[in-house]
């Protein structure tokens, strides 16, 4: 019986602790504009240093340093396969700071182009070449809005909430260009060939042929999933073997399977198109 009550003791503090938890959080945004935006799961696995201590550092409309700025955003690029060397320093962050680094890094990843188009933005006209560049890219892709219709506010101490929003629209961005859409054109089987990966560009599609080896016929192959993870474009394959009471010849098997990618879901190439792991 004391164990019983031991346990639900327990359990009751457990569940009234996480709902205070929760509940710091959204008084804290109660009467913010991000209320409805921010995810709380995003803000505990990329900004761990505002969630700890029941979020006793978040606060919506609170600054957030550099180097802070600089490790979530490498950490949200390394879940989705690129890379992030640069280190900040401990300086509040400003808003033309968050759109540069962010900006010049997906320029650079080929994650968006850049945008030729102008910002109704009569306030960045001092700033250099690179930040109006990474500002304009930004905005006109829908992942950076100003203050006002007219104004950016590019010297403005960004707040958490804007760089928790603008780091999730990211992420966004980057899960859709992870997973690259494909058709399947073909497969064959055949007894000779090697192993190998080839692509060759028709028009505005990308053909991509991928030739995988086997002990016995009767194998399945298809393409699970294609990802671009920085300069690689990885290639999943999803194979299942003959079953286990069918009679095979004991001779290797070549399968071929050709799919097409529409060109302005992959970028410009070159292109390195390498395996990933095979999902039996």
């Amino acid at each position: 019986m004391k164990k019983a009550l031991s346990f639900v003791l327990v359990l009751s503090l457990l569940l009234s602790t996480s709902t205070i938890v929760l509940a710091d959080m959204e008084s804290k945004l109660s009467n913010h504009w991000s209320k409805n935006q921010i995810n709380k799961e995003f803000v505990i696995r990329y900004f761990p240093y505002l969630a700890k201590e029941d979020f006793k550092r978040f606060d919506p409309k609170g600054t957030i340093g550099e180097d802070e700025f600089l490790l979530s955003f490498s950490s949200l690029l390394k879940d989705k396969g690129y890379t992030q060397g640069e280190i900040g320093w401990k300086v509040d962050l400003n808003r033309v700071q968050m759109a540069n680094i962010v900006g010049k890094k997906l320029i650079e990843e080929s994650v968006i182009s850049n945008s030729q188009n102008n910002t109704p933005f009569v306030d960045i006209g001092q700033l250099t070449k690179e930040e109006k560049n990474s500002i304009a890219t930004l905005y006109n892709h829908g992942l950076i809005s100003g203050v006002s219709k007219t104004k950016y506010a590019p010297y403005r101490k960004a707040t958490q909430a804007e760089v928790i929003v603008f780091l999730q629209r990211i992420g966004n961005l980057l899960d859709k260009r992870a997973n690259i859409p494909f058709k399947l054109l073909g497969i064959v089987e055949s007894y000779s060939g090697k192993e190998d990966i080839t692509w060759r560009m028709d028009k505005d599609k990308i053909l991509i042929t991928i030739t995988k080896s086997f002990p016995t016929p009767g194998y399945n192959m298809e393409v699970g999933k294609l990802v671009k993870a920085g300069d690689d474009i990885i290639v999943y394959l999803k194979t299942t073997p003959p079953n286990k009471d069918s009679n095979q010849l004991q001779v290797i098997t070549y399968k071929t399977i050709t799919i097409e990618v529409d060109k302005e879901d992959i970028g410009n190439p070159p292109y390195n198109f390498i395996l990933g792991d095979v999902f039996l």
